[in-house]
């Protein structure tokens, strides 16, 4: 399964590069920050602006220490999207719908997510709420698109409520069916 979702990961960063390119002549382009370096930067700053493109992470990287601090096994899929890659998060459309997946950018940023997942679960086992695992934003800043951690479905939740609707099966299901937007720099 984690080969299938890497597999359309790295199609959606594909995808996602040619769209930037044909519709920009260029690689995505973020903001230039010389305190938040990532291995997906590429060529020189402009004009405070830095190219980019999806690097596939060289170490082997996983969630073992949250799975053992909140004594839950992850589902595969979570750490498949999250440690395979570098890559700024990522601009899309699902079904019309804008969104924004997330991505990690560095290692910092990887250790950032970490924490946020922690305060996460934990926030759902008090509210006695299914674990899942925030995974894309929404325009609607009361909504994320998580994975449930028990099916690996992906879902429409309302934060501090319960889930509104199955968006698919599978994350490699979903990733397929993302179709990336330019967002004006």
């Amino acid at each position: 399964m984690n080969k299938e979702i890497q597999t359309q990961l790295f199609a959606l960063y594909q995808r996602h590069q040619q769209l930037c390119e044909s519709t920009t002549q260029s690689l995505p382009l973020v903001d230039f920050d010389p305190e938040w370096i990532s291995p997906c930067q590429v060529g020189g700053v402009v004009d405070d602006k830095i190219q980019w493109q999806a690097a596939k992470r060289d170490e082997k990287v996983d969630f073992s220490n949250i799975e053992a601090a909140l004594e839950v096994t992850l589902h595969p899929s979570i750490e498949a999207l999250f440690c395979t890659a570098y890559s700024e998060h990522i601009a899309c459309e699902f079904e019309g719908h804008p969104i924004e997946l997330i991505q990690v950018w560095n290692e910092q940023d990887f250790q950032m997510l970490q924490e946020n997942m922690i305060a996460h679960f934990m926030m759902q086992k008090r509210l006695k709420k299914p674990a899942s695992m925030f995974i894309a934003s929404c325009s609607d800043e009361m909504q994320v698109i998580s994975i449930l951690n028990e099916t690996g479905q992906v879902q429409l939740e309302t934060l501090g409520k319960k889930q509104e609707a199955v968006l698919a099966e599978s994350l490699a299901e979903f990733l397929q069916k993302l179709t990336p937007i330019v967002m004006p720099n």
